[in-house]
């Protein structure tokens, strides 16, 4: 019983310090998602050079996508003309960041780690695209194309609205289950690590340089592989931090966490190639485990803001939590309504991993001709079209420009 309290008290601890700065988080994305648009980002980083580079790290930093949800938007880059090394740099630095994961991080771990974070993530991004441009550079100066996608539509009514609805139901379905995940996680390392065998275990490393790289490994071994967000990395770094007592460790993880996982590496393959994939993959590692070092040698302090636990939790607080509750709870449970009709064709399409996939296939598809009506399930991998002029070929031709696998027609 005492364990499930530890574990309990653990949970609650993080909800406390994340609720208020995720909510807030929410707020801003729905407004950064009406107020800078995918048109606007792509006119700023078409060419080749320095310059795009430094304007797609800026543009990536505030905005909350995860390291799938930016692949859709760097295809459109591709698509609209952007230079490889301008989309190394959206790549490597915008999952690492987004307004949700900085107000948490905040919240969370303080001021030295963000300020810390938000500058690797600059870094990264710079010498990333910079090396994309010096080694594989684009042997041809690419058109852009005619866009018919939404981000290109000047349409600005229910802006408000809009805003909203990415802010507190698009965006917590993307981060509701790796955040839920990142929670839970953190909460069953908290409560391991009160256990005898595992402080031993822990007490083994030695308290020196080698210990810092010990303790840095560790944490970017099972990072980079899975599939975490920027947001839910936030926990997970906070309970290692203070489980190894390093914040080096918690930097390395909040660094190559985010930005790499096994399915955005094989589609950045077919975005931006494979010397372009090795070079980001490379400099994320490198500044994941350089960024840790310097974090440790430099002493910066991960705790999160003292607690009064003698007094309870503020009514502010429970309300906090029981809000953001119910928004994650609202985004695991709805459900995307498919309603076919007789002319209706449903397709099994294979890679979208969240809404911002979602939505690149519906504007793309929309964009032909005869299209009335797409609507698209990543959790099904389900596509359905009605379309009074339905062209197999040009379907999967977007399909593959997408970087997304047609399976074939459902029957």
């Amino acid at each position: 019983m005492n364990h499930l309290i530890e574990f309990s008290y653990a949970i609650v601890t993080l909800l406390v310090e994340m609720s208020p700065y995720l909510l807030l988080g929410f707020a801003f994305a729905g407004l950064l998602s009406v107020l800078v648009s995918q048109e606007k980002i792509e006119s700023q980083i078409g060419k080749q050079g320095f310059l795009s580079n430094l304007k797609a790290v800026l543009y990536g930093i505030p905005l909350p996508l995860c390291s799938c949800g930016v692949i859709p938007v760097s295809a459109s880059l591709k698509r609209h003309g952007a230079s490889k090394g301008s989309i190394i740099s959206f790549l490597v630095a915008t999952p690492q960041t987004g307004i949700d994961s900085i107000l948490a991080t905040y919240g969370v771990l303080g001021v030295p780690i963000l300020i810390f974070k938000l500058i690797v993530a600059l870094l990264s991004g710079l010498v990333a695209g910079s090396l994309s441009d010096i080694y594989d550079r684009n042997k041809e100066e690419k058109k852009r194309t005619t866009c018919a996608d939404e981000c290109c539509d000047d349409d600005e009514k229910n802006i408000f609205l809009k805003g909203f609805n990415y802010g507190f139901k698009t965006l917590p379905k993307d981060i509701a289950e790796p955040l839920i995940i990142g929670i839970v996680l953190s909460g069953v390392i908290a409560f391991l690590a009160n256990f005898e065998s595992v402080q031993s275990a822990i007490a083994v490393i030695p308290n020196n340089f080698g210990g810092t790289i010990i303790k840095i490994l560790i944490a970017m071994s099972f990072s980079i592989p899975m599939y975490i967000c920027a947001t839910a990395s936030v926990p997970l770094a906070y309970v290692i931090a203070t489980s190894l007592g390093s914040p080096g460790a918690a930097v390395a993880l909040l660094i190559a966490g985010p930005a790499t996982n096994i399915s955005t590496i094989t589609t950045t393959l077919k975005i931006v190639g494979r010397k372009s994939t090795l070079i980001y993959i490379g400099t994320v590692i490198a500044f994941g485990f350089i960024g840790g070092i310097l974090a440790d040698l430099m002493s910066l302090q991960f705790a999160a803001k003292p607690h009064h636990h003698d007094h309870g939790i503020s009514l502010i607080s429970i309300i906090y939590i029981f809000s953001l509750i119910a928004i994650l709870f609202l985004a695991l449970i709805g459900k995307k309504s498919i309603e076919k009709t007789p002319q209706s064709i449903s397709l099994k399409v294979r890679g979208m991993t969240c809404s911002h996939c979602e939505s690149s296939v519906v504007k793309a598809l929309m964009s032909l001709g005869g299209s009335k009506k797409v609507i698209a399930n990543h959790k099904t991998e389900e596509v359905i079209i009605d379309s009074d002029n339905f062209d197999l070929s040009k379907v999967k031709s977007i399909l593959n420009e997408l970087n997304y696998e047609f399976r074939g027609i459902n029957e």
